[in-house]
């Protein structure tokens, strides 16, 4: 079965239990079946690694497995050992969370200041072994095209990755780029070695955190129809702004079945009607020049469009007025 759905793996924010909750009933909705839950900000999972919940904690996150399993959405922990020290603490970490009912981990080493290839690969053959019926999947410190070249360091570790990764093992990888403008089959030209079907897609397109000026909306015009149609886990990471994120995974579901057109999705969520006709404002492939209408226009909306969108979507809408492009 394909695994399509979100990833929680944002920065600087963190949601609450009622809004992972609201995002489980439009899957209800949707077809959409998997839940990502990685956020950067939850300190049990990355820099207190060795540190448990409490219990109220536990009871709400058991409250949110239930609800996903009622849903039949399936709910992977994303689990970052940051510092050599937190390994002894990764079997703790995975039995607390078993006892909870998840049943789907991935060991995530993006984003780190040191790294050893070698030691991450044997965390996770080591738990594969210890629970064969629960999976893992991964994510490598070199997780697209342009970090591979960052520097000496990460040369090294992606030629080593090429070299010695299990080609049993599913890992995440983000394409050309962090935040990839275009999704196709040369997003992994380098990954040819690998079987495509182990190759899980972290779509940041949408995400905010690495750029809080800009908003990405398209209907989904960064993904190749080809290449999407090949794969067998694709996950879009969120933004942490509630509405949108909402409005995000109707857009998401209406490109995997084409039931409605991307401006009634839009209308459906409150848009302002100027900004629905002139979406394309959103696109990054497009450096639109506004017209002195158009950021009048942009002001009046940012004085009268009252509704739970506008407001998070305000410090966009004033950028694009006062810079006059995207």
């Amino acid at each position: 079965m394909k695994k399509f759905g979100v990833i929680e793996g944002f920065y600087g924010k963190l949601m609450s239990f009622e809004g992972r909750h609201k995002i489980l009933e439009s899957f209800s909705k949707n077809q959409l079946n998997y839940y990502l839950y990685a956020p950067k900000e939850d300190p049990f999972l990355r820099h207190n690694f060795d540190l448990e919940p409490s219990d109220e904690w536990s009871e709400k996150f058991k409250k949110f497995l239930d609800d996903a399993h009622s849903k039949s959405v399936d709910i992977e922990v994303g689990l970052s050992p940051t510092l050599e020290s937190h390994t002894s603490f990764i079997q703790k970490k995975i039995e607390f969370f078993l006892n909870l009912g998840c049943r789907k981990f991935s060991f995530l080493f993006d984003d780190l200041a040191e790294f050893n290839l070698n030691n991450q690969i044997e965390i996770v053959q080591e738990f594969k072994r210890k629970y064969p019926h629960v999976n893992f999947s991964f994510c490598p410190t070199v997780y697209c095209t342009e970090l591979s070249t960052q520097d000496d360091n990460y040369k090294k570790y992606f030629q080593d990755f090429c070299q010695s990764f299990p080609r049993d093992i599913e890992f995440y990888w983000t394409g050309e780029k962090v935040i990839s403008t275009k999704l196709e089959m040369k997003s992994e030209a380098l990954l040819e070695n690998f079987p495509t079907e182990n190759i899980a897609v972290w779509d940041n397109y949408f995400t905010i955190d690495s750029c809080p000026q800009l908003l990405n909306l398209t209907n989904m015009a960064h993904i190749d129809r080809s290449y999407f149609d090949k794969k067998i886990k694709f996950l879009m990471n969120l933004t942490g702004l509630p509405r949108t994120d909402l409005l995000l995974i109707d857009v998401f579901n209406n490109y995997l079945n084409a039931s409605d057109s991307f401006s009634n999705i839009l209308n459906e969520h409150g848009l302002d009607e100027y900004l629905i006709k002139n979406i394309d404002w959103f696109n990054p492939d497009l450096k639109n020049k506004l017209s002195r209408k158009d950021q009048e226009k942009i002001e009046k909306i940012m004085l009268s469009w009252f509704h739970p969108l506008k407001n998070e979507w305000y410090p966009y809408l004033h950028t694009l007025k006062n810079w006059g492009k995207k």
